[in-house]
């Protein structure tokens, strides 16, 4: 074997996809760390930018305006909220909607026939009837009553709305209730919900006093409201009243008066309305960016360090750059357990999934095996076994490999780095006969290079090769 100069490595593709893959935990921390910085960044920079845009003071131009001026931009603030308070009402108020004109209405009279008598000649209970009639009353403008019916007639309104279309009135020990419904084809279906849940009422309210609920009138009618007409029209009146005022209110108005009011009532607007000027969130598209980015990376990284790399990478490289006898690898079993190590069993069966699965004792078999019979046909019967970083070797491994070879009548004598260590290039050379134990990941390439060159400059015979990997 000739002396060993400057090689070049050929990186291997599948080699390099197989460890970055194994390399899972380093790749998805990345990912991680840059979602969080990237996605953390563009939130701390739309939350700078809200707050620069919310901080827009108008202190400055308050400061410049009189008390007087200030409270003309504060009546200006009170007539838009009453001008919005009422336009919301008329176009979310379904009776509002209503053909006030054309209103149906069921009527349904009920006269609560009590059992109370009062005797002269002894003592007597209170009178229960008014009571009966207050709780009737109460439970026929009651949340329960309106939700029954809404999900009976299934109607589409909710029970705020619905409160609008009872009307009860009570004289004496009769109810008068009227309803109506913008739906009027289900009419009916109202009042036959309305006379069910009564009916269940009487029987509950029997334990208030003995009475009968009677139904005396039920009637539908279409009628013409005048008192929701003329609500309609005051609320009308209202907006375009309280509109005049603001337009007269913003006509005497100084630019810096205006100015204000239309900054305050922006900021009103912007949190009634969140997608006006939404708060900051943290952006999934940048989270998803900064993870692709941070794997990017740490792949680059990866693959520049395996690239660049000035260790063996694999137990082949002996033959491919050194030209030597490869006469087996072992596999050292890691003893500590990492997090989620069973995908990194999974991963290693893949890919090692066309070479059979041997033993660590087997494999020391097959190692020794094949260093006994070069041995024999050499003539050999005592070798020295060392290594660039012989140090740190598994020693369980080295033992089992001295065992074997002694049993197969091969005197092993072992040593450090000859090329750093004077003892073990005296007592190797002596031996004659050089068995290199590397190990993937750890030994250096020029280390290896050293001590080839050094063992053919002292005449010395290199048996082979192992590796641990």
């Amino acid at each position: 074997m000739g002396t060993q100069g400057k090689m070049e490595r050929e990186v291997n593709l599948l080699d390099l996809f197989w460890s970055l893959l194994l390399s899972w935990r380093q790749i998805i921390c990345f990912g991680i760390i840059f979602a969080v910085l990237l996605g953390g960044l563009k939130y701390v920079r739309d939350v700078s930018a809200y707050q620069a845009v919310q901080n827009v003071s108008m202190e400055e131009e308050k400061e410049e305006l009189s008390d007087d001026e200030l409270q003309q931009v504060l009546n200006a603030k009170n007539l838009i909220s009453r001008i919005k308070e009422y336009e919301e009402y008329m176009a979310s108020s379904a009776l509002m909607q209503m053909n006030l004109y054309q209103k149906p209405v069921v009527e349904l009279q009920y006269y609560v026939d009590s059992d109370y008598t009062f005797n002269y000649t002894q003592e007597s209970e209170n009178d229960y009837s008014s009571d009966l009639i207050t709780m009737y009353t109460s439970y026929i403008l009651s949340g329960e009553m309106s939700n029954k019916v809404i999900d009976a007639a299934g109607l589409a309104v909710n029970q705020a709305d619905f409160s609008e279309f009872w009307s009860v009135t009570q004289n004496g020990n009769s109810i008068s209730l009227k309803v109506t419904c913008p739906e009027e084809k289900k009419m009916e279906v109202v009042a036959e919900v309305i006379k069910a849940q009564l009916n269940k009422k009487e029987v509950e309210f029997q334990e208030i006093g003995a009475h009968k609920l009677k139904l005396m009138v039920e009637s539908e009618n279409v009628i013409v409201d005048s008192a929701l007409i003329d609500k309609r029209n005051s609320v009308s009146g209202s907006i375009a009243t309280f509109g005049t005022q603001l337009n007269n209110l913003k006509t005497n108005m100084s630019e810096q008066q205006l100015a204000l009011l239309e900054s305050e009532q922006k900021d009103v607007e912007e949190e009634d309305n969140p997608q006006a000027l939404a708060k900051p969130t943290f952006s999934v598209k940048y989270i998803i960016l900064g993870f692709i980015f941070g794997i990017f990376l740490v792949c680059i990284w990866l693959a520049c360090k395996i690239i660049l790399t000035a260790k063996l990478q694999n137990s082949e490289e002996i033959r491919t750059l050194y030209n030597a006898r490869l006469l087996g690898e072992v596999e050292i079993q890691s003893g500590k357990k990492r997090f989620l190590s069973v995908i990194d069993d999974k991963l290693l069966a893949i890919k090692k999934r066309r070479k059979k699965k041997l033993t660590a004792k087997q494999q020391i078999s097959m190692v020794t095996a094949n260093i006994a019979l070069s041995c024999k046909q050499q003539g050999i019967d005592c070798i020295f076994m060392t290594g660039s970083e012989f140090e740190k070797a598994d020693a369980t491994v080295l033992a089992m490999l001295k065992q074997e070879l002694s049993t197969q009548g091969i005197q092993v004598k072992e040593g450090g780095n000859i090329f750093y260590d004077v003892e073990s290039l005296k007592q190797g050379t002596e031996i004659g006969n050089i068995l290199f134990v590397e190990q993937k990941g750890e030994s250096i390439y020029d280390e290896i290079s050293n001590e080839l060159n050094l063992a053919n400059e002292q005449k010395n015979n290199i048996v082979g090769f192992v590796v641990l990997v």
